[in-house]
C-alpha cells in the first residue's frame, strides 16, 4: 500500500506536459499494437484491410482528440481555480495590509497626541484622567492588534501550545465582563448569564479568553444600543459558551466566510468600525485546538449570536 502511494505520489511530481506525452504515447502504442491484431483476425483481404486501417487511423484520432479535450478542460479548470483563488487571496491581502496600516495608526496617534498633551503646563486632574483613560484604551487596542496578529502567524506555523490549568468557568466570564466593562457604549450594557459557579474545568484559559475578547469585541463595535450577553450553559455533553448582541446582524450568506482569514462580512462596514479582518478566523483555529466548535446565529437587524462548545470529557478538571 505504502509503495502504491510513493508511485502516486512520484507521478503527481511529473510536469503535467510531460506526464500528457507520455500517456498519448503508451496510448497510441497499444493501440497500434492490439488493433493490428484485431484487424488481422477479422480479415486477410487487402483490401478490406487497407479500409480498417484507414477508419481505425480517423477513429483513434477522434478519440484522442476528445480524450485530450476533456483532460485538458478539467486540468485548466482547476488551474483557472487556483488562479482565481490566489488573486482573491491577494486582494484581501492587500486590502487587509491597507487596513492594518489604518488600524495600527489610529490607536499610535492616540497614544503619542494625548501623551504629548499631558506633558504640557496647567492639565487639570480631570483632565488629565480624560487623557489617560484615552492612552489606555488606545494600548488596549494596539495590543488586541498586535494579539491578532502573532495569534495568526503562530496558527499558519502550527507552533501554538495549549497550556491546560484549571479554573471556574464563573471566574472567566467575572474577568471577561471585568475587562469590557469600562469600554461599554453609554447606551449598551454588557450581561452575563452562569450556572454552576463551582464548575471547575481544567483547558487552556488563555485561549478560551481570547476566544470571548474575540467576540466581544465585535459586538461592541456593532452594537450602537441594547445588550450584550456572555455567558454559558452546562449540557449532558458539553458546554455551550455565547456572546449575544442586538447589533446590526450579519446576512446568512456571509455565516460560512466570515469565519475565513482576511474576510469581514461587509468591507464597508468595516472599514467604518476598524478591524483586521483576523479575530473570527482565530476563534475558528482556537476552537480546532481545543476540540470543540464554533457557529453562529444571526440576520440583518437582528443582532448575532456566536457559539462555541467543547465537550465536557475534555474541561473535567
Amino acid at each position: 500500500m505504502s509503495k502504491l502511494i510513493k508511485i502516486k505520489l512520484s507521478y503527481k511530481r511529473i510536469p503535467f506536459e510531460y506526464r500528457l506525452s507520455v500517456i498519448y504515447l503508451i496510448v497510441g502504442c497499444l493501440w497500434i499494437l492490439f488493433s493490428d491484431q484485431l484487424a488481422g483476425q477479422l480479415s486477410n483481404d487487402e483490401e478490406t484491410l487497407r479500409i480498417i486501417q484507414l477508419y481505425k487511423g480517423w477513429f483513434y484520432v477522434l478519440i484522442t482528440a476528445i480524450a485530450l479535450l476533456l483532460f485538458v478542460k478539467e486540468h485548466l479548470k482547476r488551474l483557472r481555480y487556483a488562479e482565481n483563488l490566489a488573486k482573491e487571496n491577494e486582494q484581501l491581502k492587500t486590502a487587509f495590509i491597507e487596513n492594518m496600516s489604518h488600524e495600527l495608526r489610529t490607536p499610535m496617534n492616540a497614544i503619542v497626541g494625548f501623551t504629548e498633551i499631558a506633558r504640557t503646563e496647567g492639565v487639570s486632574m480631570p483632565e488629565m484622567r480624560q487623557y489617560l483613560d484615552i492612552i489606555l484604551n488606545s494600548s488596549k487596542q494596539l495590543l488586541s492588534i498586535v494579539n491578532d496578529v502573532m495569534d495568526t502567524s503562530l496558527l499558519e506555523s502550527g507552533n501554538v501550545v495549549l497550556k491546560n490549568e484549571q479554573f471556574t468557568l464563573q471566574n472567566l466570564i467575572e474577568n471577561v465582563h471585568a475587562y469590557f466593562s469600562p469600554v461599554m457604549k453609554d447606551n449598551v450594557s454588557l450581561l452575563t448569564h452562569t450556572e454552576g459557579e463551582s464548575f471547575m474545568v481544567c483547558t487552556d484559559r488563555e485561549k478560551m479568553t481570547r476566544i470571548f475578547h474575540n467576540l466581544v469585541n465585535n459586538a461592541i463595535k456593532f452594537t450602537h444600543r441594547g445588550r450584550i450577553e456572555i455567558g454559558y450553559r452546562i449540557g449532558s455533553k458539553d458546554v455551550v459558551f455565547f456572546v449575544k448582541d442586538t447589533g446590526v446582524g450579519i446576512d446568512p450568506a456571509f455565516h460560512q466566510s466570515i469565519f475565513d482569514r482576511f474576510k469581514q462580512a461587509e468591507i464597508e462596514l468595516s472599514k467604518r468600525t476598524g478591524g483586521t479582518g483576523l479575530g473570527l478566523s482565530i476563534c475558528k483555529e482556537m476552537m480546532k485546538l481545543l476540540g470543540g466548535q464554533i457557529w453562529l446565529e444571526s440576520e440583518v437587524g437582528a443582532g448575532s449570536k456566536f457559539y462555541f462548545s467543547l465537550p465536557i470529557n475534555t474541561l473535567r478538571a
